[in-house]
């Protein structure tokens, strides 16, 4: 193997980097290792670099094969599987749900059973969490449907955060189950479509104090799990319910379950307004950690959910298509954004956002 440096007008697909590639800032484009791709010229071209460093090696014929047999490898996988699995689980959850209305205890063996394979490691990326909104169709069963969402966005974060298996799985049910006692809360309250009055929005907010007393003595939660139900409204500032808490004094598992929740919710179509794209629900989530979320969750949350965004199709709020294709940490909202034959900077063009991913 040897290293050479080129002139980036002669970049071609499955190049690989030997040296970090940095902004006239100091800013990491491209780490050392990465494996360029053509569009990947395009990104160099509107910050200015001139030449990279590649490794040359004598099997660039068998690393062409492997390279090909991965891609092949990546377009085999079953693209339905993660859609069943969910659509089993959610069965699941919605006979919790009808439990929980009865008095009836809750089968947390039966839940962990069908959250398990939701929870691999493969599935905690963007491209998987973001379209949580998108697998059911049906937005009847929407409370079912946002209590599976945030128990696998909680548990995506919880392996962020470098939490054991044992706590993620205890964080995705406390995410299941964070809304369940909005089962004690009157049909014609949920069900009502115009605006809450200040008697019936006092009862919404019960519902972490009724999910708390469903599930304080069942078996197979941990109680910073049934914290997590109680306490996933409270915010830092004091500003939440139903205790009026701050920082501290709130559980790590309902910090994070307050974060997935509010991204779901907000990605997500309801009656009564349309879906906010990932994109735009981040930015708010950014805003509503100052002083209200966790900040380092927030943080982490934002960096890992915009890190696997590259090459993901994209439509602006003034109609336009493009493909994302690259992603400053500093700005993870604001990527550079390949437009026909143009690159656009988000950062600069302040007028324009993501509106949909594709």
């Amino acid at each position: 193997m040897i290293n050479i440096i080129i002139s980036i007008n002669s970049i071609s697909s499955g190049m690989k980097l030997n040296q970090d590639v940095k902004s006239k800032l100091g800013g990491i484009i491209f780490k050392k290792g990465t494996v360029l791709q053509s569009i990947d010229k395009e990104v160099l071209e509107a910050f200015g670099v001139k030449e990279i460093e590649i490794e040359e090696t004598i099997n660039t014929k068998e690393q062409k094969v492997e390279i090909e047999k991965e891609r092949l490898k990546s377009q085999s996988e079953k693209k339905g599987d993660f859609k069943e699995l969910f659509n089993q689980a959610l069965k699941v959850v919605e006979k919790i749900f009808k439990l929980a209305q009865g008095n009836a205890q809750i089968p947390i063996l039966d839940l962990r059973k069908v959250l398990q394979p939701l929870l691999d490691e493969k599935y905690a990326q963007f491209k998987y969490l973001s379209s949580l909104n998108y697998i059911s169709e049906d937005y009847i069963k929407y409370d079912s449907h946002h209590a599976l969402s945030v128990g696998i966005i909680s548990s995506a974060i919880a392996k962020w955060r470098g939490l054991e298996q044992g706590e993620r799985m205890q964080i995705a049910l406390a995410g299941v189950l964070h809304d369940i006692g909005m089962s004690r809360i009157p049909v014609d309250i949920i069900h009502n479509k115009g605006p809450l009055t200040y008697n019936e929005y006092a009862e919404i907010k019960k519902h972490t104090l009724y999910g708390y007393q469903i599930l304080k003595d069942t078996k197979g939660l941990k109680e910073g799990s049934v914290l997590a139900v109680l306490q996933h409204h409270e915010r830092g500032d004091g500003s939440g319910y139903p205790l009026g808490l701050k920082n501290d004094q709130i559980h790590q598992y309902a910090k994070i379950v307050a974060v997935a929740d509010i991204f779901h919710a907000m990605i997500s179509k309801r009656s009564h307004r349309a879906e906010y794209s990932p994109y735009q629900a981040i930015e708010q989530i950014i805003v509503d950690s100052f002083g209200k979320l966790d900040p380092v969750i927030v943080r982490m949350f934002t960096n890992k959910m915009t890190e696997f965004a590259n090459g993901t199709k994209v439509v602006l709020n003034n109609g336009q298509e493009g493909t994302i294709v690259f992603i400053d940490q500093k700005h993870p909202t604001r990527p550079l954004i390949k437009v026909g034959q143009s690159i656009l900077n988000l950062i600069n063009e302040n007028e324009l956002y993501i509106k949909k991913v594709l």
